[in-house]
């Protein structure tokens, strides 16, 4: 009786620490969370976690990976070029005449051009439901509420103030901003603040774990493998409004894969690493596409429809974690790295959108980050009960990266595992 009690307090431990850290789609609006360790081969083994987080940043890292106001994301925003190529402009409308002659105006650094600043704050509940089966095979259900805002959204005239033409006092940029407002009103978009609420995209695994004991030199060595689809249930960005952002891949199937293993020493130090890649369906659909060549910024006036070839979407990293070193409390420092690779557009009318000039948008070029993670949980799990809550905080700090908002994460997660086999 002993050792079957001493088996199941020790299975308890390794239980906890195979299902601390929720699972993460990773975005280039936030730091992203520490992902999962493997999962506990323990037959019919229910778990349930919710993890809470939110930040707030008015700093984005750009191409450069310098830090710039918020929507300088990709880089200042040009309107020298804003009309050029723009399909069913109307010269008889003064606003397209404005368009036109401000691109016939010589160009000049800076010279109508925009650095815009604004506040992004978020906030999200993320659900994981994972049930094992038998021989080591598990399903799981992951769907991420949030909720997205940008506001404080302030333009700043970046043009010269010298006497050296063109500057900021030439009548026809002074003519531009006073009609800026009603130019986006003719094509139809909005600068104000945005904010969404809304499940994001839910994803379903299948996976298979092991957890290998039969070693001297460690106390375990645990694989555990995923593969999903990623159901596009958020709602996708609103191409009508300029600061819109989607709640989840913007409307693309994605299939997910994901890796981790990890490795125990001295009864309570675990060393992990994680792979996990996901790869997306094309879409087709309108969307707001550059046309002049000199053109650059978020503002883009013309809108078509074409294929969305979306980039594949990579995370990588590792982590270090003392496991229950005093009773209940573990604590694990990680590491990782999160990218996506560049986006493609095929206009369906190249006719009125070159597609080089189209794909040549800085914000089709992807982004990278890197993140160092904090979670420091506690297990209440007592010896021989079926269930296991646990409780933990967390700290996503965002060290690096390119075209990406620094939005840290401070949060918690709430968890339960419930064991049907006792």
């Amino acid at each position: 009786m002993k050792t079957k009690i001493w088996h199941f307090a020790t299975g308890c431990i390794t239980l906890v620490a195979a299902t601390t850290q929720a699972f993460d789609n990773p975005h280039f609006y936030r730091a992203s969370y520490l992902f999962s360790e493997p999962r506990f081969q323990r037959t019919l083994l229910t778990s349930f976690d919710v993890t809470l987080g939110g930040g707030s940043t008015d700093k984005a890292r750009n191409q450069n990976h310098k830090t710039v106001p918020l929507l300088n994301i990709i880089g200042l925003h040009s309107m020298h070029e804003l009309g050029v190529n723009v399909p069913n402009k109307n010269l008889a409308d003064p606003r397209d005449v404005i368009l036109t002659q401000l691109a016939l105006t010589p160009a000049r650094d800076k010279f109508a051009t925009f650095s815009i600043c604004g506040n992004f704050s978020i906030f999200e509940a993320d659900f994981s439901y994972i049930q094992n089966t038998y021989y080591g095979i598990f399903v799981q259900a992951y769907l991420p509420v949030r909720k997205l805002e940008i506001k404080d959204i302030k333009f700043v005239d970046l043009s010269p103030t010298d006497n050296t033409f063109p500057n900021k006092k030439t009548p026809i940029w002074q003519a531009f901003l006073q009609q800026f407002d009603s130019i986006l009103q003719r094509y139809e978009l909005s600068k104000e603040s945005t904010d969404q609420t809304g499940t994001g995209d839910l994803t379903f695994f299948v996976g298979w774990t092991h957890n290998y004991q039969e070693t001297k030199l460690l106390d375990f060595v645990d694989i555990t493998l995923r593969l999903g689809v990623l159901a596009p249930t958020g709602k996708t960005r609103d191409e009508d409004e300029i600061f819109s952002l989607p709640l989840g891949y913007n409307g693309h199937w994605g299939i997910p894969f994901v890796a981790d293993v990890a490795i125990g020493f001295y009864d309570w130090l675990t060393l992990g690493a994680h792979l996990q890649t996901m790869f997306f369906a094309k879409r087709t659909a309108e969307v707001r596409m550059k046309t002049g060549p000199q053109q650059r910024g978020l503002i883009k006036l013309a809108k078509g429809l074409a294929e969305i070839e979306k980039g594949a979407v990579w995370n990588a990293g590792g982590y270090v974690k003392a496991d229950h070193f005093a009773s209940g409390l573990s604590i694990t420092l990680g590491y990782s790295f999160a990218s996506q690779n560049s986006d493609s557009l095929c206009p369906c009318k190249p006719n009125e959108f070159d597609p080089n000039i189209v794909n040549s948008d800085e914000i089709l070029q992807g982004w990278k980050m890197h993140t160092i993670n904090l979670f420091v949980e506690y297990d209440f799990t007592e010896q021989d009960s079926r269930f296991g809550p646990r409780l933990a905080f967390l700290y996503n700090a965002q060290v690096g990266g390119k075209r990406v908002f620094k939005t840290n994460i401070l949060g918690g997660n709430i968890g339960l595992d419930i064991a049907w086999d006792m």
